[in-house]
């Protein structure tokens, strides 16, 4: 089978390859195609350029093969402007384009030419002599106003005063002064604005007539808040809760007031209504109030933003309204709870009078005696003497109360000195929360409703962390 399909195949020519002449082939093959002419080509038509077509830019050939078209047509040279007549003034020339080639001409000077002005003898011009033979016209008409040196029609010195550079020097050091001055009444004014807002006694301390009549309206006030206070007691715990309330919702308003005038917008309603209701019902109802109201206070708040009931940030504005309810309905609320129990009027009247101990002793040996500030970036009044004499007073109190008084709980030497203790801890901390925010929102009292000592929230301040404190050292002591 394979011998048969080869057979079928058609024979082609074997091709021939690349082969090497030797010299005496190369030779024979030079004369073969000497002898061999090849057929003339008839002549082509020469191709004449349209009449308005340039040729193309070609290389420089050699002087047998130029054509008509290699080199271009020579450009006319342009004729010299006219010269102007004589005596009037030379202007500019007109100079040629700068394509155009150049023309070798010598610059022509133009106007009066004499023996004594610019004359061209040859390729070396001669100046004159004398100024007057220069013409006037080629550099203005200044014949009507001539200028003279003691003239003043020279740029910046037109008109210009004479002007000592000392008189000049010592008004500069007058007006730096006078500035000077002027900076430092202002920071004076605002250092005064700062401690009156504060409470800083450097620059804005009271005369004693002034502290006197101050003196005299806290000790009024306070005998008053006193009475008021034993007569809701001696009613028994229902009117003492009420009393608490009427406290804590009147604290919770001055706050909540507060954080709007330092630009901030709570929900006022939400978590004052929620504050002042949270005593009520620990007193009715015991420690399940707290997460009852915490969880209606907080969801009620968020629900106020969403709403939009205030546009404003929900972020800080529920943040704002919690802590004021936190703050003052939480840390009150443990009041509802003291009264609660059968003993509840005692526990907290002897609390109410550990914390006012602290705050009056405090208050009259810091103001007389005080020297070392406590906490000057918060409360620039409060000394450590004072701190020391306030505690201490704290102390003594809770040890009256229960061997002297022998106020139920709080009847026996060891109750009494623990409530005291108690006190004097956790009072400060309250004292200088408070004046932390009031600082914070730049206010030196929280409101005025109390005449002498600010708010109600600057009177009550020491107590609220002493409630839950005093609470819990109940608990712990099996004192219910």
């Amino acid at each position: 089978m394979p011998d048969d399909f080869e057979d079928e195949q058609p024979q082609q020519p074997p091709s021939e390859g690349v082969r090497i002449l030797d010299a005496e082939e190369a030779q024979a093959a030079v004369e073969a195609g000497a002898g061999r002419t090849r057929p003339e080509e008839p002549p082509r038509p020469r191709r004449e350029p349209p009449p308005d077509a340039r040729p193309a830019a070609r290389f420089p050939l050699p002087t047998d093969r130029t054509t008509e078209f290699d080199a271009p047509a020579p450009r006319p040279t342009p004729a010299p402007p006219p010269a102007p007549p004589i005596g009037e003034t030379s202007g500019p020339l007109p100079l040629p384009h700068w394509t155009e080639p150049p023309t070798g001409e010598v610059p022509q000077i133009a106007g009066e030419v004499d023996e004594e002005i610019f004359s061209t003898s040859g390729s070396t011009p001669r100046f004159r002599g004398e100024a007057a033979d220069w013409s006037s016209a080629d550099f203005g008409d200044f014949d009507e106003e001539p200028l003279h040196d003691d003239d003043s029609d020279v740029g910046a010195l037109v008109d210009a005063p004479d002007i000592d550079d000392d008189e000049l020097f010592a008004a500069e050091v007058a007006a730096k002064r006078s500035e000077r001055r002027g900076r430092n009444r202002t920071a004076r004014a605002r250092t005064a604005t700062g401690a009156a807002a504060y409470g800083a006694s450097d620059t804005t301390r009271p005369s004693r007539f002034q502290m006197g009549d101050e003196m005299t309206t806290r000790v009024v006030t306070g005998i008053g808040l006193a009475v008021v206070g034993l007569i809701f007691f001696a009613l028994g715990r229902a009117a003492t809760a009420v009393l608490v309330t009427v406290i804590v919702a009147a604290a919770a308003f001055e706050l909540y007031e507060g954080f709007r005038r330092a630009g901030f917008q709570p929900a006022t309603v939400i978590g004052l209504l929620g504050s002042a209701a949270l005593v009520g019902i620990a007193y009715n109802y015991g420690e399940r109030a707290f997460p009852l109201v915490s969880a209606v206070v907080l969801g009620f708040t968020l629900f106020w933003y969403l709403a939009k009931v205030v546009h404003a940030r929900p972020m800080v504005n529920a943040a704002v309204t919690m802590l004021g309810f936190t703050y003052i309905g939480i840390l009150g609320g443990f009041a509802g709870l003291l009264l609660v129990y059968p003993d509840g009027v005692g526990m907290v009247l002897g609390l109410v009078i550990c914390a006012v101990g602290y705050d009056v002793v405090g208050f009259l040996v810091g103001s007389r005696i005080g020297k070392r500030p406590l906490a000057p970036d918060v409360s620039p009044n409060k000394t450590i003497e004072g701190l020391a004499a306030g505690m201490g007073a704290a102390v003594v109190l809770g040890v009256i109360v229960g061997v002297i008084l022998d106020l139920t709980p709080w009847n026996s030497f060891g109750n009494g000195l623990l409530l005291g203790i108690i006190v004097a801890i956790f009072a400060p901390l309250g004292d200088l929360c408070e004046s932390m925010l009031k600082r914070d929102l730049g206010l030196k009292d929280l409101g005025t409703l109390l005449p002498g000592h600010g708010g109600v929230l600057d009177r009550f301040d020491a107590m609220l962390f002493c409630l839950p404190a005093v609470y819990y050292l109940v608990l712990a002591r099996g004192l219910i």
